[in-house]
């Protein structure tokens, strides 16, 4: 048996790198205008235009593909245990629904970390997913109420921008953190149903 996931998986990986890199470059070049290096930021202003239009575009094709990845770690998840509780149209909708998707989204993870935990080989990765769970969302949350008064222009403090964008790098470094210990932990998952099945 393949693992339907991997391939996907480390596509997301890429995308999650250029993504940080990306936002790096952005909190690098809006630094200058925050701390009113404003002739400094005039002259890179158009580096920041392109990092926007590259960043939305990234954005866009990566939450794609991580719905494709998601689908596919289920599938193999169910692949590997029959009993797995998640299906992988269970887990988009776990994600896509407004509002359930508060619960969904840790519920997700947090079963994927349970199941992780229940083998000798993959406990230990089971432990970090489940300790990245809470950081996450913690994180998520913070920068939705961030990003959403800014865009409702309640928040005029300019320190607050950069902050939203710190954030969100540290968030994108989370959730890179959390696909790679996924994409780790299920081909172990996968050599020890193999061991067990010969």
């Amino acid at each position: 048996m393949n693992l339907k996931n991997q391939a996907t998986g480390n596509v997301l990986k890429i995308f999650l790198i250029i993504s940080m890199i990306l936002g790096g470059i952005f909190i690098f070049t809006n630094y200058f205008y925050v701390y009113f290096y404003y002739e400094v930021y005039l002259s890179i202003a158009w580096i920041v235009e392109a990092v926007s239009y590259a960043n939305i575009i990234i954005w866009y094709i990566t939450s794609v593909v991580y719905l494709f990845w998601i689908y596919k770690v289920h599938e193999d998840l169910k692949n590997l245990d029959a009993y797995y509780p998640i299906t992988p149209l269970g887990a988009i909708a776990r994600i896509l629904i407004p509002v359930y998707n508060l619960y969904g989204l840790w519920n997700v993870f947090s079963t994927m970390s349970t199941h992780f935990k229940e083998h000798d080989k993959t406990f230990n990765l089971g432990k970090k997913l489940g300790l990245f769970i809470p950081i996450y969302y913690i994180l998520f949350l913070g920068t939705e109420v961030i990003n959403r008064n800014i865009i409702a222009e309640r928040v005029l403090n300019i320190h607050i921008y950069l902050l939203s964008f710190i954030l969100d790098l540290i968030l994108l470094f989370i959730y890179f953190l959390m696909t790679k210990n996924i994409l780790k932990a299920l081909p172990i998952v996968l050599s020890k149903r193999t061991e067990k099945a010969s």
